[in-house]
């Protein structure tokens, strides 16, 4: 019978105790005080850090991960072989028994039965709140501060790479535990602490020594029964770590295993569900004998592929589909549109979704303990940028309306403005063409259509007769009619008190309507000579807080250049 497939049917005065499954668990009363804003060195990080418990600022990769080819790195990029590498410790040893040597091992291909998990998890109250330590370590303790002690089992992963956590965090969120992270060569004080605290009836090493060494390995035995389930590189401990944690599932996940973007959502979507998620070569033709077992072992009917064909190949879906899955993607034009689309593939049209996570898009250290306790909330894991919150996102999380949103990380992974939902606005030059009259005081100009002003308010582009116009930013259109010397005119609402005026539209080319929402880029009118004007031109005007602007300085603020 497969495990976790619903709530325990027993719901006491504080709260409600799962059994080993991926549903929500959840305490009624006591808050932790774990919604820290206390500074963070959490930061955007690049996808091997050096060895620091301060990450470094991302300089790791492009904006998209589900675009761009170059997010899919190729082996040289990743560590080698592997944090999972220790050939030592190729497969996971069964659970100890208190009374013997907790590093026992388990045959090869050996499954282990896990005892149902008896796990409290306390809730976030409505509003904001934020999950950061002084760094990642200390983050991945604030998020476990959410777990009541006692749980049966923790899981620690090296907070200096990803991949042994991705898979490890669908896994814990099945078994019913934190995730916890390390440095490689030292346990720090602070999860030490914590452990001992959380009280583990036992603790999952993901990864071989490379990742987490055997001294550190030998001091979480000091603490619990410990195991280790490390293959000899990062897809194999995705499998072992899978058929350690799973018994069946019908549901699969399948990320990219040279970068984090994708599949940090991927993983806490999977553990709310009860799925694994298995780690691929992007790159190649097909999936791994080992994983094609791994998915048929556990009965995996649908296969679930977390971003775009740049990442994860169209062979591997074709190859999936020949193998008899069901294949789905889930994916967007960029890392934040993956969140939002594997996200609304898995909550869309749902009630009840209580929480919603953001974590930096550019780094995974914070993210990656957050999964763990995303999945056991049943809440969806968004990716935001550390100044704002992509419009995707903001979109989706109008969809599905939920009453906290849990920061992971300090102000400097996600900032105060990202955490408010302030969004990114991209933008782009209006029309193409030459300056022809700028901003500023000028002699009125008179023509059939009526005379101008003594100032003119806005800047003049010579497009041509019937040349697009485009939105400058994403809003919506709140006037597109005949507006006195402006002919006809688009007028076009942005977020934080800003509007875009675009005048002397051709008759006939405003191609958008009061109430219609655009895109930035998206082409709204074509250019003409409408109202007071000498010639076809546009006439493009930039409002603050009600207030015309200049134009040229305002958007080259904004990298747009005239």
């Amino acid at each position: 019978m497969r495990r976790g497939t619903a709530l325990i049917a027993g719901m006491i005065a504080i709260g409600i105790v799962a059994g080993g499954g991926p549903a929500a668990y959840a305490v009624a009363s006591d808050e932790v005080p774990s919604a820290t804003d206390a500074p963070s060195a959490t930061s955007a990080t690049a996808e091997a850090p050096p060895p620091s418990a301060s990450p470094t600022p991302a300089a790791s990769s492009a904006p998209s991960a589900t675009s761009a080819p170059s997010e899919t790195h190729t082996p040289s990029d990743s560590p080698a072989p592997s944090e999972t590498s220790a050939p030592d410790a190729t497969r996971a040893p069964a659970a100890p028994d208190a009374t013997q040597p907790p590093a026992q091992t388990r045959a090869p291909g050996q499954t282990q039965a896990l005892a149902p998990a008896q796990t409290v998890i306390t809730p976030f109250p409505r509003g904001t709140h934020r999950l950061a330590g002084d760094d990642r370590f200390a983050t991945s303790v604030e998020i476990s501060k959410r777990f009541a002690p006692g749980v049966p089992i923790a899981y620690v992963a090296t907070g200096l790479n990803f991949p042994d956590a991705l898979a490890a965090a669908a896994a814990a969120a099945r078994t019913g535990g934190p995730l916890l992270l390390t440095a490689p060569d030292v346990l720090p004080e602070v999860v030490s602490a914590r452990l001992r605290e959380l009280a583990p009836r036992k603790i999952v090493v993901a990864g071989g020594e490379v990742g987490v060494s055997a001294d550190v390995f030998a001091t979480l035995t000091s603490i619990a029964p410990t195991v280790r389930v490390g293959g000899a590189d990062r897809f194999e401990t995705a499998e072992l770590l899978n058929a350690d944690a799973f018994v069946a599932a019908d549901v699969a996940y399948l990320a990219t295993g040279w970068s984090f973007p994708d599949a940090l959502a991927a993983s806490a979507v999977a553990g709310s569900r009860g799925a694994p998620v298995f780690l691929v070569d992007g790159g190649a033709a097909s999936v791994r004998p080992e994983t094609l077992t791994g998915l048929q072992r556990l009965g995996v009917t649908t296969v679930r592929i977390a971003g775009g064909p740049a990442v994860v190949n169209v062979a591997i879906e074709r190859y999936l589909a020949d193998a008899g899955f069901t294949v789905r993607r889930d994916a967007g034009e960029d890392r934040f549109e993956t969140s939002v689309a594997v996200n609304e593939a898995a909550y869309g049209g749902r009630s009840g979704v209580e929480h919603a996570f953001f974590a930096n898009g550019f780094g995974f250290a914070d993210a990656l303990a957050g999964a763990a306790l995303a999945a056991q909330l049943s809440a969806p894991l968004y990716l935001v940028q550390q100044g704002c919150m992509p419009e995707p996102v903001s979109n989706s999380l109008l969809a599905l309306p939920t009453e906290a949103k849990v920061v992971l990380g300090g102000p400097n992974a996600v900032g105060e403005s990202a955490a408010r939902g302030d969004l990114c606005l991209s933008w782009v030059k209006p029309a193409e063409g030459r300056i022809t009259d700028v901003f500023g005081p000028r002699a009125p100009i008179c023509t059939p259509g009526g005379c101008t002003q003594s100032v003119h308010r806005g800047l003049d582009l010579g497009t041509g007769c019937g040349a697009p116009i485009r939105a400058a930013s994403s809003g919506g259109v709140v006037y597109a009619a005949v507006n006195g010397t402006y002919g006809n005119f688009v007028k076009i609402a942005h977020a934080g008190g800003l509007h875009t005026g675009y005048a002397h539209i051709q008759n006939g080319g405003i191609l958008v309507a009061v109430g219609d929402y655009v895109r930035a880029g998206q082409i709204i009118g074509l250019s003409g000579a409408t109202g007071a004007a000498t010639g076809c031109h546009l006439h493009f005007e930039v409002y603050q807080n009600g207030t015309q602007v200049d134009p040229q300085p305002f958007m080259a603020a904004r990298g747009i250049w005239f």
